[in-house]
């Protein structure tokens, strides 16, 4: 193993040691463990549909933004999409996500611009339907925590309110979709600005990334269509819903909003977004439990769902990207050294 491995398998472990001391502090593991075993078996039945749902959302959301490629075809999305994600599970560093790169080159033909150039487009929609899952009930005032004009219960900035920090969100998120609807009206003068950009680079080098560029924004040919836009925006929403739900369904009380639900899985998004920690654990546990105690839950109640609502889904899409890996014969080996591989075996063709 290379010493850059050792060292995230350390830093990953020592990040999920952290965010699993942070989240079990001061538990009463009693009152915790009741939570945990009068779970309604209906309900996590209904959040492993849920689970599986949020995946297809991502495959019908990923052949939109996939463009057209005269030799490439986006036929079998959901196990590329559901080994990705296993990986991500068992892995630091999201190794899953430039596996998903990877196996979309090799297995669907799509060049490595263009693959790894949906995977950055489909991250961006994903911060920014997260991002408004943060704002929207902050602003419409459904978090109902004693606490909830601070930003976080426990630290020690608490000039950062809930209001601040949304309003910051929202700001960013307009400018985002301010960008995408400047691409999607003007393409031909983008595409000059980053010609203009590029002159700096040697003349040699010039029409590669120019040609580069063109794949990578080929990604965002769908907001030349009203409706391929509806429907990336219904499935980016649609996406955000599914584990909105499994929330909603795991907290069980009466005062417990569904918007509520939409904010404290902005808070789980925050804590994956940590990508060293193996599995997200630890990490979304810790972030969660804060974004759940902002929503009024107590706090055993507030573990509770973390845990499962890190669980379920966790064993459901591991189980079944690990069914696709072994079905596509894919080895370990062959996922720990794509990291550069596919492009320059792309040059090499070339």
């Amino acid at each position: 193993m290379k010493l850059q491995s050792i060292i995230k398998w350390i830093v990953g472990i020592i990040l999920t040691f952290l965010g699993l001391l942070i989240f079990f502090r001061n538990v009463d593991t009693k009152i915790l463990l009741n939570h945990l075993f009068n779970t309604n078996p209906i309900i996590i039945i209904c959040c492993i549909f849920f689970s599986v749902l949020g995946l297809y959302f991502r495959v019908l959301r990923w052949k939109i933004l996939l463009p057209y490629q005269s030799q490439a075809h986006s036929r079998g999305l959901f196990p590329i999409i559901a080994i990705g994600f296993m990986i991500n599970n068992i892995l630091p560093a999201r190794i899953g996500e430039a596996t998903r790169a990877f196996l979309l080159w090799k297995k669907n033909k799509y060049t490595a611009s263009v693959s790894i150039g949906s995977l950055i487009v489909e991250r961006g929609l994903d911060i920014l339907t997260y991002g408004a899952s943060f704002f929207i009930p902050v602003f419409i005032s459904t978090i109902k925590s004693d606490n909830k004009f601070y930003f976080t219960t426990s630290s020690v900035y608490k000039s950062l309110t809930l209001q601040s920090v949304s309003l910051f969100i929202a700001l960013i998120t307009f400018l985002a979709v301010l960008c995408l609807i400047a691409y999607s009206l003007f393409p031909k003068s983008i595409i000059k600005i980053w010609e203009k950009i590029i002159t700096v680079f040697p003349k040699r080098f010039q029409p590669k990334l120019k040609n580069i560029f063109l794949e990578v924004i080929s990604t965002l040919d769908w907001t030349f269509s009203l409706k391929k836009i509806l429907f990336v925006i219904l499935l980016s929403f649609g996406i955000v819903t599914t584990y909105a739900l499994i929330i909603f369904l795991f907290a069980g009380i009466n005062n417990f909003y569904f918007l509520n639900a939409y904010f404290a899985q902005a808070f789980a998004a925050l804590g994956a977004a940590i990508p060293l920690a193996p599995g997200y654990v630890g990490t979304l546990h810790a972030v969660l439990l804060e974004g759940l105690s902002l929503c009024g839950l107590q706090k055993e109640k507030a573990q509770a769902v973390a845990i499962l609502f890190h669980g379920i889904p966790y064993i459901t899409i591991t189980a079944i990207g690990l069914y696709y890996f072994f079905k596509m014969r894919i080895s370990f080996k062959e996922i720990s050294t794509i990291h550069g591989y596919e492009v320059n075996k792309e040059e090499k063709d070339e």
